[in-house]
């Protein structure tokens, strides 16, 4: 532990020291209940804090889809987060039993197309986080028509 989480954690513990000496009505062993409860809360709050912190930084964004920025991203060629509209086109099962031309007409050309397999697959942008993620969306298809989506992950 470097020098200003030991700083923080000792700030922590002087405002939760002070906190459980106003609320702790009894006088006798007030100071030392005050100090045992500041020393087992003041690392669990910090660690929380923390916690917290790294989760709200490193959560990859999400948002509705919509396949008019799907497609613009596509031609773009920095900057594509079509990763963010994933999950959603998946939970709303809007490609569930589309034909392939419909599916060409809401997100494009793949890059991708294995007819062996019967799957599409669309580069849908590189996230962050810890390290890179590079997704891609997996279309895959029977009897022509779209019976599963797949988002793919791959870290750096």
């Amino acid at each position: 532990m470097d020098d200003s989480a030991f700083f923080i954690i000792l700030i922590l513990a002087a405002v939760i020291l002070g906190i459980f000496w106003l609320v702790l009505k009894n006088k006798k062993r007030r100071l030392l209940k005050s100090i045992l409860l500041t020393g087992i809360i003041s690392p669990v709050i910090y660690f929380l804090i923390i916690s917290i912190l790294i989760y709200s930084i490193t959560k990859e964004r999400s948002r509705d889809f919509d396949s008019v920025i799907w497609q613009l991203n596509k031609r773009t060629e920095s900057g594509v987060d079509n990763y963010k509209m994933i999950d959603d086109l998946i939970d709303s099962r809007l490609l569930i039993g589309k034909d392939s031309s419909e599916v060409k007409e809401i997100l494009g050309s793949p890059e991708l197309k294995d007819k062996q397999q019967n799957f599409w697959q669309y580069y849908a942008g590189t996230g962050t986080g810890f390290g890179f993620t590079d997704h891609q969306l997996i279309v895959k298809f029977a009897n022509n028509k779209v019976i599963m989506l797949e988002h793919i992950k791959q870290q750096d």
